[in-house]
């Protein structure tokens, strides 16, 4: 019986065929290469279909976020994951990059925001979150509410709970709301190892957040538990989310929600529960994730497929990643 193939096997072929096909990627760019984590590295690693040449990485941004993103990453010092230079990963399955190809024209085009989230959230109007900037990419608010400055210092997208993408709308019943977005792509998650001495700086950050009243999380689980990811990630985003609603965030927004944006193809990341206690709330992330969520209306969750239509995003973006494309 043949093996079925899983999502990111899938994926990594669609990735494949797109950059051997796309006439936004230069020819010399279609060649197998390593998966860097910066220039002249690698060199001796496998070479795969599914990443770029390392001087060539930035073709991985579809080329109308290209100038948008790249100069605002390096301006706002927001860092690329497993970026190269001043430019994304390599990587043609960065969740990171999928993100910023979708979102990206929203930065300055605020219509496209209302094009794919008005449905979700109502949104009506979209105001700056930012100087320039109708969205942003990798927030992580203005003061260090969750303590986790390291010399006084955070970096956005890196060593610290950074969301995707975050906007400000009002929607249409004239509340303000600060929407943090999270993208997931081809990610799944293992078992986490023991980490005592890390886990002591996770307590002396989020255990006196979380045993507050107005905490948002149900401490149905040992927080030892709370600290494998998925969960981790999604607990720190929504302790982030209290706490800029609690701070009169964006001169006093009304609500902070935090928006979760998946593929339902992604199987292996609904099943990453892990934990005595956690798996008996439920088989997967979501069910769990549902159970330990104290208010709904501050959490919601969308499948990507919505961004494959062009008139949100591109036409080439539709190429890149529907998994239907049309004969």
């Amino acid at each position: 019986m043949p093996k079925v193939k899983d999502f990111i096997a899938i994926e990594r072929e669609r990735a494949s065929a797109w950059k051997l096909a796309s006439t936004t990627v230069d020819p010399q760019a279609k060649v197998a290469a390593p998966y860097v984590a910066k220039v002249g590295a690698g060199a001796n690693r496998p070479h795969y279909d599914f990443c770029l040449p390392p001087e060539f990485a930035y073709l991985s941004l579809l080329p109308e976020v290209r100038d948008i993103a790249i100069p605002m990453f390096k301006k706002l010092g927001i860092s690329w994951h497993k970026g190269i230079g001043d430019g994304p990963s390599n990587h043609l399955l960065s969740s990171q990059v999928q993100c910023v190809n979708a979102l990206g024209q929203m930065v300055k085009d605020p219509a496209r925001i209302i094009a794919a989230f008005g449905p979700l959230v109502a949104a009506t109007k979209v105001e700056e979150i930012e100087p320039g900037h109708y969205l942003t990419f990798e927030y992580i608010g203005e003061e260090d509410l969750l303590n986790e400055a390291v010399n006084g210092k955070r970096v956005r997208g890196a060593n610290c709970t950074s969301v995707d993408a975050a906007f400000v709308h009002t929607n249409n019943q004239g509340k303000r709301e600060l929407i943090l977005i999270e993208w997931k792509y081809t990610e799944k998650y293992a078992k986490r190892p023991d980490t005592p001495e890390k886990d002591v700086e996770r307590g002396r950050r989020y255990e006196k957040l979380l045993a507050e009243p107005d905490s948002p999380i149900n401490l149905l689980v040992p927080f030892k538990e709370l600290l494998q990811d998925p969960i981790y990630q999604l607990m720190r985003q929504q302790l982030l989310a209290r706490q800029l609603e609690k701070s009169g965030a964006h001169n006093k927004v009304d609500r902070v929600i935090v928006l979760h944006i998946d593929s339902t193809g992604n199987t292996a990341y609904q099943k990453s529960v892990f934990g005595v206690k956690t798996r008996e709330l439920g088989t997967t992330v979501h069910e769990v994730w549902s159970k330990l969520l104290k208010s709904e209306s501050r959490f919601m969750q969308v499948d990507s497929s919505i961004f494959l239509d062009p008139k949100i995003t591109s036409a080439e973006y539709a190429l890149r990643y529907d998994p239907t494309p049309s004969a």
